[in-house]
């Protein structure tokens, strides 16, 4: 694979979903990549009404999703974000769309070989050391570095990397996580897409590692990355879908 849309935040809303298929109708990805935040941060009225509405409405997300992935007929890779919780529901679905879908893989710390690539995703707010699947995903260092243990093994020039948490620096912003950066820095994935903040979006090398903030889709925002350019120019950044 060689061509890939790379895309996060789509924050509970529809026409995000609707974005997406515009732009694999145009662009003809060879892999889709997600990195996080279907449902919407905010929490709103925290009445039982209001609660029951929001399931409801994240559940018809989550199939309006995952079928916009399977129409695709490409390769899609999806993480959740912290906050595409509960954790059981987002996994579940994702099971369901890979039987109904083949070529659509939730990689929250799994590892899938696509083609001649090697994906694998850690969701959630990465942590130093508390895992969590309640109101908010949680993913500790451990628990990541111990299903990263079989990425360490394949060839660098075919690793790619998903972490809805972004590093600090320039693609993470004031949310910048510690222990994202250590991730890159510790397994030197050829590329990885991370689901940082609208407002950092962009790109940049380090190292060996080409790290990607592909900023909102909710906020008409993505990126493509096209591995037959010179390294240098192989990230596009796409906006005003």
């Amino acid at each position: 694979m060689k061509t890939y849309l790379a895309c996060s935040h789509i924050d509970g809303r529809s026409e995000a979903v609707e974005r997406l298929q515009v732009l694999v109708q145009r662009r003809h990805p060879d892999a889709i990549l997600f990195a996080g935040g279907l449902f919407d941060v905010h929490g709103g009225d925290a009445s039982p009404v209001a609660a029951a509405e929001r399931c409801r409405q994240n559940t018809h997300l989550l199939e309006h999703f995952f079928s916009a992935l399977g129409a695709a007929k490409t390769v899609a890779a999806v993480i959740p974000g912290p906050h595409d919780a509960p954790l059981q529901a987002f996994l579940m679905a994702g099971i369901h769309a890979r039987s109904e879908w083949p070529g659509v893989h939730l990689v929250h710390c799994t590892m899938v070989t696509a083609r001649d690539v090697v994906v694998l995703g850690v969701g959630g707010e990465l942590t130093h050391a508390e895992d969590s699947g309640g109101t908010v995903i949680r993913c500790s260092r451990t628990t990541a570095e111990y299903f990263l243990q079989p990425f360490d093994a394949a060839d660098e020039s075919k690793k790619v990397l998903l972490l809805s948490s972004a590093p600090k620096g320039r693609l993470g912003g004031s949310l910048g996580n510690r222990v994202a950066g250590d991730l890159v820095n510790s397994h030197h994935p050829r590329l990885c897409v991370v689901g940082g903040p609208g407002n950092a979006r962009g790109f940049e090398r380090v190292a060996r590692t080409t790290l990607v903030n592909p900023g909102s889709l909710s906020e008409g925002s993505a990126a493509w990355i096209d591995w037959n350019r010179e390294v240098n120019a192989q990230v596009e950044m796409i906006e005003r879908i």
